[in-house]
């Protein structure tokens, strides 16, 4: 008897020490990986505070030497990302991980978040800085999280408009009052500093005054715009541009379409971009841009 007794506490001890080793797996897989990096800041990380907060849960994110950061967030949860810098406009970032009841977390592939700030300028409105400029949720038409596009547009617009008050508001400074040239002369001066004045404008983005709002201009200029309309399926498209070559890859399905741009310079440098809607392109990494790739690969041939 008191050996079926050993034996029974044997086994006991035997499962605990194999819940004890498999806890950390069983957490590891309830985690998902966020990463990214601030960008637009002149190199100076040290005084950016980047702090994540949730219903259970506040942090503070460490940066590298380099601004980059790497976080899990837990599934079923809203958070919100914070990035601040002195003399920047702070940034709030919402993210839900909530999925459907039918998906499985573990085909969903990690985030990239690269954050670009802007200094604070004229007419700029602090409060409404306080609400999240973008929304990350999952959609379900690519079984992956995105940014909610509509959202992102309406923050775009808003901004545009902080810009144009503040450029229209006149300087609170005493300025001297010249003597008024001729009209002919002013229109002149004025038609010459309008043809002077270069506009670049790419897609619906006006670089010109929305620089920001413009991911990598440099990186995708030249690049032939994308037509209205491609067939259902996979597009590839290469160009050769001075000293660099631009791969671009489209992806049509059921009225979606997803853009994704490799540059590879002559030098050696190779970058990667997605396509936002509306907002131009954000660089991501290798492995982000080779994992969308598979994704939607396989998503038309399931077509």
């Amino acid at each position: 008897m008191l050996y079926i007794v050993n034996i029974k506490a044997g086994y006991c001890l035997v499962g605990f020490f194999l819940c004890c080793m498999l806890l950390p797996i069983i957490e590891l897989n309830a985690q998902y990986t966020v990463s990214g990096e601030v960008l637009d800041v002149n190199n100076s990380y040290r005084d950016v505070v980047v702090s994540l907060s949730s219903k259970s849960t506040k942090e503070r994110i460490n940066l590298s030497r380099r601004g980059q950061f790497i976080t899990s967030l837990k599934w079923g949860e809203k958070y919100a990302f914070s990035f601040k810098k002195e003399g920047y406009v702070t940034k709030v970032i919402e993210f839900s991980t909530v999925l459907p009841d039918n998906k499985d977390n573990s085909t969903i592939a990690p985030y990239d978040l690269p954050v670009r700030l802007f200094k604070i300028f004229e007419g700029v409105d602090t409060v409404f800085f306080k609400n999240p400029i973008a929304k990350i949720r999952y959609d379900a038409t690519i079984g992956d999280f995105s940014a909610d596009r509509d959202y992102a547009l309406k923050v775009k617009y808003k901004i545009e408009q902080m810009r144009k008050r503040g450029k229209d508001k006149p300087p609170n400074k005493r300025v001297l009052v010249k003597p008024s040239a001729p009209k002919k002369e002013q229109q002149s001066k004025a038609q010459a500093k309008k043809s002077s004045s270069k506009r670049t404008i790419v897609g619906n983005i006006d670089r010109t005054e929305n620089n920001e709002l413009l991911i990598s201009f440099e990186e995708i200029k030249g690049v032939p715009p994308l037509k209205q309309n491609y067939p259902e399926g996979e597009i590839s498209e290469s160009f050769e541009l001075p000293g660099r070559m631009t791969h671009r890859t489209i992806f049509t399905f059921e009225g979606q379409r997803r853009v994704f741009l490799f540059v590879k310079h002559q030098w050696g440098g190779k970058f990667y971009f997605i396509e936002q809607a509306g907002l131009g392109y954000r660089c991501i990494s290798c492995e982000v841009y080779n994992m969308c790739l598979q994704k939607y690969r396989t998503i038309i041939k399931k077509k």
